[in-house]
């Protein structure tokens, strides 16, 4: 029962942090957009702006770093979208796996 409990323990201390580093697709779409967001406000030089869509969008990025994406999204997203600019693939993960394991059906 010991070596049960051991191997169990064993098995939870090294299986979380695994788990943990492991993003969704949502945590990943949420990066992108701030990512994108962000090098959008370097080229632009607004970087201190205080129109209305930046902050709204900038409140955008801090959400998904809290991991907050149903909050981050929607608001990067519009910022993105009245800056003109193209969001990136919301599903290039599932693409990827079409393309390794065959095609979607």
């Amino acid at each position: 029962m010991k070596t049960l409990y051991a191997c169990l323990i064993a098995s939870v201390a090294f299986g979380l942090p695994s788990l943990a580093s492991a993003q969704s697709p949502d945590a990943k779409y949420c990066s992108a957009l701030a990512n994108k967001y962000s090098g959008f406000l370097a080229a632009t030089n607004q970087q201190r702006a205080a129109d209305p869509q930046t902050v709204n969008a900038r409140a955008g990025i801090e959400q998904c770093r809290a991991g907050n994406t149903a909050v981050g999204i929607p608001l990067l997203e519009s910022g993105l979208h009245n800056a003109g600019l193209d969001l990136p693939p919301r599903d290039s993960a599932w693409t990827f796996i079409g393309v390794t394991h065959g095609p979607r059906r």
